[in-house]
């Protein structure tokens, strides 16, 4: 009878083969993403990598893909890193993904715009939320390739604007799979540590791929995150970066980044002789006009003859008390005239006057009678005269009745 194995065997021994390949354990893949598809219940990721001939089955377990920064889907290109391995229940073997990247302008650009997107929706492209660069820096942090020309352009720049600045260099790649968390690293690091007054990040020029750490999403948060203010100087003048976009402050070049981030001393110490000069001969101007005015006012009279005023001031001062006196006569002798007339008019209109003239007063208990209906017959009545009361009885009365014409 012939020997046979089972299909479980056979699927295993194949298993083990390609498990003891060192190039099917780990190794990256290029290919376009088709029939993708990610269960949510699950998590777990599966979709087939093709080119133009082949494709293969591939799966992404929640575990890999969860720090996953961007959206696959069909038609893109991709970068994958993975191992072979067999699926034993339908013994098919298929690419089980560690690590999956964009590749190609198209999949980055594509990756970018949502990342960007997705970024800017945050706020952390929000213009209110960007801190003022100071005006006067002396130490600055940089974080950038030590081996890079881009440190060498920044170093050149700020030590011939400001000799005296201090720098705090983390050495840091700029491109690779390592650069973002690296960048991310040594913005933190400068941040709790450093006491720089503000931090320069950025590299020189290179491809579109060589940039791509600066558009991480670990980046762009690093630097919102920075209570100090930093300067993206990202490749050349035409590169624009999403670490651009987060920045307080976007510079072109690194060169311009040094430019923005100190002072030029130089160029302010002229100022400050050219403004000192400007000052001192508006002082000077200030002063010369000042005199002259000084001088014209003590040409004036009351200086050189101080007693002057005080005489002049004397003989108004006596002008006037004269006119008050004049007028006080005047107003006294009309006031006094006045009060003869008054004074006349009323002794006309006194009781002893008219008496005098022949009249009497006719009273009775002392009240004055002006009325016959006063008096009844039997009473006895006082009349004054001018030059005595007079007792009398009344006999009879009558009255008169007088017609108003």
């Amino acid at each position: 009878m012939k020997s046979f194995i089972t299909v479980t065997d056979l699927n295993n021994y194949i298993n083990r083969l390609l498990e003891s390949d060192l190039l099917l354990a780990d190794f990256w893949i290029k290919g376009e993403l088709s029939g993708f598809k990610w269960y949510q219940k699950s998590g777990h990721m599966y979709f087939t990598l093709k080119d133009n001939k082949s494709s293969i089955s591939c799966v992404m377990f929640k575990s890999r893909n969860r720090n996953l920064k961007f959206a696959p889907e069909d038609g893109m290109e991709v970068l994958i890193r993975g191992y072979v391995s067999i699926f034993a229940p339908q013994g098919k073997y298929q690419l089980y993904v560690e690590e999956i990247q964009p590749y190609g302008k198209g999949g980055l650009y594509l990756y970018l715009e949502r990342l960007k997107e997705k970024l800017s929706k945050a706020g952390y492209f929000a213009v209110e939320n960007k801190k003022p660069v100071p005006q006067m820096v002396n130490r600055v942090g940089i974080v950038t390739s030590q081996d890079g020309a881009a440190l060498r352009d920044i170093l050149r720049v700020l030590r011939q604007r400001h000799s005296s600045v201090e720098i705090i260099l983390v050495n840091s790649s700029v491109q690779g799979i390592n650069a973002p968390a690296e960048l991310a690293d040594g913005l933190l690091l400068l941040n709790e540590h450093a006491y720089v007054d503000v931090i320069i990040i950025g590299r020189g020029g290179g491809s579109f791929e060589d940039l791509m750490a600066f558009n991480s999403e670990e980046v762009v948060k690093a630097i919102y995150n920075s209570r100090i203010p930093v300067i993206s100087a990202v490749g050349h003048e035409v590169d624009y970066s999403l670490s651009d976009l987060a920045a307080d402050l976007r510079a072109a070049t690194p060169t311009q980044a040094a430019q923005l981030a100190v002072p030029d001393l130089i160029s302010l110490r002229k100022d400050i002789i050219k403004y000192q000069d400007q000052l001192v001969k508006a002082m000077n101007r200030k002063i010369s006009y000042d005199k002259e005015l000084l001088d014209r006012i003590m040409m004036n009279k009351v200086w050189q003859e101080p007693d002057y005023m005080v005489k002049n001031r004397q003989e108004i001062l006596l002008n006037l008390e004269k006119t008050m006196h004049k007028n006080m006569a005047m107003v006294l002798k009309e006031k006094s005239s006045q009060f003869s007339v008054l004074l006349k008019a009323l002794d006309n209109l006194s009781p002893i006057k008219i008496i005098q003239r022949g009249y009497a007063v006719l009273r009775k208990n002392n009240q004055v009678i002006r009325n016959v209906d006063e008096v009844a017959r039997g009473e006895l009545l006082q009349i004054t005269v001018q030059n005595g009361d007079i007792e009398v009885e009344v006999k009879a009365k009558e009255k008169i009745i007088r017609w108003n014409a």
